[in-house]
């Protein structure tokens, strides 16, 4: 599994302001520092819809709705799917077409803006008031499952949104997501991969004929004849997974302190991601899904691989702040 990261007081709170369909709705605040406030108090809301943005914030709650009903009536969402976006009495009340999602139309209204550029998590699934377990993300007008691949790999025991872990089959191809139709003016729900969606997001964000993607990792690692020796933490069945990220920042965030930069051909990077590859368990060789507030994508290998696509497209190092010592000298340092 990943890192577990500690979840900041101030996501928490906001947390708590969106999965309250069972509680009392608590009005929007404008104070961005996250302290608390009276849920009685009158607050003031000075977000204004982007013009640019898919549906508002009240379109966006109903449809939202609406789609989640249709895929359990049709089937094409069933009650595991739903365990990766709600809780367990919400995935109860979806399932007998009751759901309700309460979520403040004001912060709702920033979420929509920000997911213009980034994805931005904004339905947290969370139990312990310390990490989060999924949910739902936002990005260029499609809802995904938050931290599928985190969530999915060893499972989620706990009662209030149980997973099962799932099999590399599985992983590469029983997500979730809502994809928005701007002609319908509504969600319809997928489940595979949806790697078309999310590259094509990069790309508009990109606006070049590559992809570029970032990998934070250790001077060690960095090397590919060491990366690919063995299978990493990272589990995708029988192999292992490198994980990249087209955010540079959150690279720099995982770096310990190396960021690897690649650029690969859109081409190549699809035909990798959407043909069965019988070297990798007849999936497709790399995974694309949602992780917090960006895009996350893992290429998978097989311990002793001496090829892989994200090592041969590497064009750039560099090391972060976190550099001590010898690694100081390893890279150039990181803008």
């Amino acid at each position: 599994m990943k890192q577990i990261r500690i979840i900041p007081a101030t996501v928490i709170v906001a947390s708590l302001l969106f999965a309250t369909s069972a509680c009392k709705q608590r009005t929007f605040s404008n104070n961005k520092s996250g302290g608390v406030v009276n849920p009685d108090a009158p607050q003031v809301c000075t977000e204004k819809l982007d013009k640019d943005a898919p549906y508002s914030a009240g379109e966006f709650k109903k449809k939202l709705v609406e789609a989640f009903h249709k895929a359990v009536k049709s089937g094409n969402l069933r009650e595991e799917n739903l365990r990766d976006f709600l809780f367990a009495d919400e995935v109860e009340a979806a399932l007998k077409g009751q759901l309700e999602i309460s979520i403040d139309d004001c912060a709702l209204t920033r979420t929509i803006n920000e997911s213009l550029t980034k994805p931005s998590y904004f339905y947290w699934l969370s139990g312990n008031g310390r990490t989060t377990e999924g949910g739902m993300t936002l990005y260029k007008g499609t809802v995904y499952a938050e931290g599928f691949y985190r969530c999915r790999a060893a499972g989620v025991t706990s009662a209030i949104f149980p997973r099962r872990a799932y099999n590399l089959k599985e992983l590469m191809t029983q997500q979730p997501w809502l994809e928005w139709n701007k002609e319908t003016r509504s969600f319809n729900a997928r489940v595979g991969s949806p790697v078309a969606r999310i590259v094509q997001a990069i790309q508009e964000d990109q606006g070049n004929n590559s992809i570029t993607l970032h990998r934070g990792t250790n001077t060690v690692y960095s090397a590919k004849e060491k990366a690919l020796a063995t299978a990493n933490s990272f589990r995708f069945g029988d192999f292992g997974g490198i994980f990249t990220t087209p955010s540079y920042e959150a690279a720099k965030g995982w770096a310990n302190p190396v960021v690897l930069s690649a650029k690969i051909d859109p081409g190549d990077f699809i035909k990798a991601a959407t043909t069965a590859n019988p070297d990798k368990g007849d999936v497709p060789s790399i995974y694309v899904g949602i992780e917090y507030s960006y895009p996350e994508i893992a290429f998978l290998y097989e311990a002793g691989d001496s090829s892989n696509l994200f090592f041969n497209s590497i064009r750039a190092k560099c090391v972060t702040e976190k550099a001590q010592g010898a690694d100081k000298n390893f890279a150039q340092p990181c803008k």
